[in-house]
């Protein structure tokens, strides 16, 4: 019985100094104001910051929120050529509907232009497809905002269903590798061993949409903006007393026969009676899938009307 307690705890053990070295490697790179460097004096622990920033889970939970919580919802997205010229919308409004348990988006304004589907009614363009399908959840379900009961896991499948899943998981959870995506997962796990010296980290002060906020940075160094590199920049602003993601902005893009994508995206959130919810979802991206066209496409999710349940 012993011997198998103790094979148990071994890999609990071998994660958590693997966590520790993590830490340890980003603080002794990490550059920091002179507001932090004052905080520091007065109790701030950089360390444990940092843990905070590898290990969170808020910036998920917001978007999980979407369909915990009632709210009002305005979007558009807009597909363009490489000339900038647009070819396609889609705008809709509605409202996230709650009865004690059951969740469901009714929307009350739908105006479509352009080619945006084929004759089967179906999105032509797989970014449309993600967006509809992450943002605009069909029909009555549960409620449900536990992140542990809804990770993004990578999808098995079609070729087409991984790359809808990686895009979701590009969008969600910035920074953590993607075994699935060929010769670039692994440069999308930031924090590890390989990928750290290629960035310059910086934590600083800052105030967003009324936070105060500890702002967390990387950016790819100049002479790695290539492809040895996704993530090029990434800023997190994490409010000072509940350490929630009030915002995040990031740059990921990468050129090679097998996926060539260049993604901007910034999210907005705010807290409304202990909740973490979004205001804003804003994606620009250039995505461009083997056996696909090219897709140019931008999106934006406007949420107000909050009404959190307990």
């Amino acid at each position: 019985m012993w011997a198998i307690r103790a094979i148990a705890v071994v890999p609990v053990i071998l994660l958590h100094a693997c966590a520790i070295a993590q830490v340890d490697r980003i603080a002794t790179r990490v550059e920091l104001d002179e507001v932090v460097i004052t905080a520091q004096r007065e109790g701030f622990d950089v360390e444990d910051f940092i843990r905070r920033v590898m290990e969170d889970t808020t910036f998920h939970k917001a978007f999980l929120n979407t369909r915990y919580h009632p709210h009002r919802l305005r979007s558009v997205l807009k597909v363009r050529a490489k000339n900038e010229k647009e070819t396609a919308s889609l705008y809709r409004t509605g409202n996230l509907h709650r009865d004690a348990d059951v969740v469901w988006l009714q929307l009350d304004t739908v105006h479509e232009t352009g080619r945006l589907r084929d004759r089967d009614s179906s999105f032509r363009y797989l970014t449309a497809e993600m967006y509809d399908e992450v943002f605009f959840p069909k029909g009555r379900f549960v409620a449900d905002n536990t992140v542990a009961s809804r990770r993004l896991e990578l999808e098995r499948g079609s070729r087409i269903d991984r790359y809808k899943s990686e895009l979701k998981k590009f969008m969600f959870d910035p920074g953590s590798e993607i075994a699935s995506v060929p010769f670039i997962g692994h440069k999308l796990a930031l924090f590890d061993e390989d990928m750290a010296p290629l960035y310059d980290f910086k934590i600083r002060a800052d105030e967003r949409n009324g936070h105060q906020c500890w702002v967390f940075s990387a950016s790819a160094k100049p002479e790695f903006r290539d492809g040895r590199t996704v993530i090029k920049t990434m800023d997190t602003w994490f409010d000072h007393v509940t350490n929630s993601v009030i915002a995040r902005q990031y740059r990921i893009a990468h050129v090679s026969v097998f996926l060539d994508f260049d993604i901007r995206i910034r999210v907005e959130n705010t807290l409304i009676d202990g909740a973490l919810v979004p205001t804003l979802v804003d994606y620009d991206g250039d995505w461009d899938i083997p056996f696909k066209k090219r897709e140019l496409v931008r999106f934006i999710l406007e949420y107000s009307g909050w009404r959190v349940i307990g």
